[in-house]
């Protein structure tokens, strides 16, 4: 295993639940040479506090980043675009990678740690989804089909220009921290929305976001990762369950969308002019029962999740409850 101090080492998307965390983790326990790049660098002022180096950069502004790649030795790419507007997602999720990596290679960085997300996977009628399951490059939601494509054109230009390139596909990433999968379906059930499809009895796959931090550090550091794709993830709940943990903080039962109404709102989607928050992919992804094993991690990183799910909530619970809750 490679060591990462003093290593000069870039992370896109600092500003955000999984890059800021991993900013820090690299600077104060790897002791790396570590920039963070973001769009709203005020929102990682802490980072700012330990010594951190922050810039504000747009993925999209080729001069300023590779103003930032020169130089470096590791990427880890966070970056990504969330919403449903598909030239948006398009542009930063698919066509800013792939500049990305033509401007790491030509920089001299040594290895490329791409973030993707299990939902890349052409998982129809899978129960079972491990690293050889085809990318769904024809997704009907935008987020997984633009990271789908962003792992294939990835894949294409390392290739081409022979840098070596690690992809950490994790599942749903929780724990402190402003990600949707914590502050934002918390905030959801303080405002009575729904969580969950139906009664939220189908499979929910949290992860841990140190366990998520810890395998793209060993990415990095590990000889074997280079030119791999692996699936991150831990024990399977439910839907219901999950929720349930942020209903009991502030005393609300979480509530579920019928899913006549989630189909409707899914079929609206198709009418031009109509967008809501539902598409089929999130039926597909909030009614499965999908397990995305993680055997391949462990036998080439010695990676495993070590943060229980029960800790995992009672660390989040904690944050929240602090953070957001009380004030």
């Amino acid at each position: 295993m490679k060591s990462l101090v003093n290593m000069p080492i870039l992370v896109t998307g600092a500003t955000g639940f999984v890059g800021s965390r991993l900013t820090e983790i690299l600077f104060t326990k790897e002791k790396a040479d570590v920039t963070g790049i973001g769009r709203n660098t005020d929102r990682v002022s802490h980072l700012a506090l330990q010594g951190v180096k922050l810039k504000s950069v747009d993925l999209l502004d080729e001069d300023a980043v590779m103003d930032v790649v020169k130089g470096k030795k590791f990427i880890f790419h966070s970056a990504a675009f969330l919403d449903a507007d598909p030239v948006a997602a398009q542009k930063v999720n698919v066509d800013a990678t792939e500049n990305l990596i033509r401007m790491a290679a030509e920089a001299g960085v040594s290895r490329f740690i791409h973030v993707s997300t299990v939902g890349v996977y052409d998982m129809e009628g899978l129960n079972v989804v491990d690293e050889t399951t085809p990318l769904a490059l024809k997704h009907l939601s935008v987020y997984p089909r633009t990271k789908a494509e962003a792992e294939f054109r990835a894949k294409k230009m390392a290739e081409k220009y022979d840098l070596e390139l690690s992809i950490v596909r994790p599942s749903m990433i929780y724990g402190p921290g402003h990600g949707i999968w914590s502050e934002g379906m918390f905030k959801n059930i303080l405002a009575g929305k729904p969580v969950f499809l139906g009664d939220g009895s189908a499979g929910f796959n949290p992860i841990y976001i140190d366990d998520v931090i810890d395998a793209l550090i060993c990415c990095a550091k590990h000889p074997r990762a280079a030119g791999e794709a692996f699936n991150i993830s831990a024990e399977k709940t439910t839907w219901y369950d999950f929720m349930s943990h942020y209903g009991k903080l502030c005393n609300k039962k979480p509530k579920g969308l019928p899913m006549v109404i989630a189909r409707l709102m899914a079929f609206a989607n198709r009418l031009p002019g109509i967008k809501t928050p539902i598409d089929q992919g999130f039926i597909e992804m909030a009614t499965s029962d999908k397990k995305f094993p993680v055997h391949k991690a462990n036998e080439i990183l010695g990676w495993e999740p070590k943060v229980g799910f029960e800790q995992g909530m009672r660390n989040t619970i904690n944050w929240l409850n602090k953070e957001i809750y009380k004030k």
